[in-house]
């Protein structure tokens, strides 16, 4: 289960910051001719914010896979043609939802309050929920034990 989180860790962590990558090359294009504008510089610290959150992100997600896989799955390696629990691909599942959730809203709350001077709300909800999914997941395995065997005499 580990090598299947490391690899699922690592293609978190590419998607980041390759989906902000290529969402930023068009935008620098656009502003490449009005560098000169008096206003740019708030917007540039408010780009770099916004951009630099995610790709940054995705680099640590891909160099640290191996130790989040570790401390995911408390250091027990189970045999090669062992069956994989599913609670375990619940747990591992959460935790990189978790992840993309906290990395991806990270920089719009940045932006939002470098910008404004305002608190984004629904961007603070959504990392506080990404938070709580990462480090809370005994309570959304237990969750989903319940709901799994919901209506089953056991």
């Amino acid at each position: 289960m580990k090598p299947f989180s490391i690899l699922l860790i690592r293609l978190l962590g590419l998607y980041l910051f390759l989906k902000t990558l290529f969402a930023v090359v068009p935008a620098l294009a656009l502003l490449g001719p009005n560098a000169a504008e008096p206003g740019v510089g708030r917007l540039l610290l408010i780009y770099v914010a916004t951009v630099g959150g995610p790709m940054l992100g995705g680099v640590l997600l891909w160099c640290f896979a191996g130790r989040l896989a570790e401390r995911l799955h408390g250091g027990v390696e189970a045999d090669a043609g062992a069956r994989i629990a599913d609670e375990d691909l619940v747990r591992a599942g959460t935790f990189l939802i978790g992840v993309y959730l906290v990395v991806r809203h990270v920089g719009m709350l940045v932006a939002a309050y470098t910008g404004a001077g305002a608190v984004a709300y629904d961007a603070l909800f959504v990392v506080l929920a990404g938070l709580g999914m990462m480090l809370g997941g005994g309570s959304l395995l237990a969750l989903y034990r319940r709901l799994k065997y919901l209506g089953v005499d056991r």
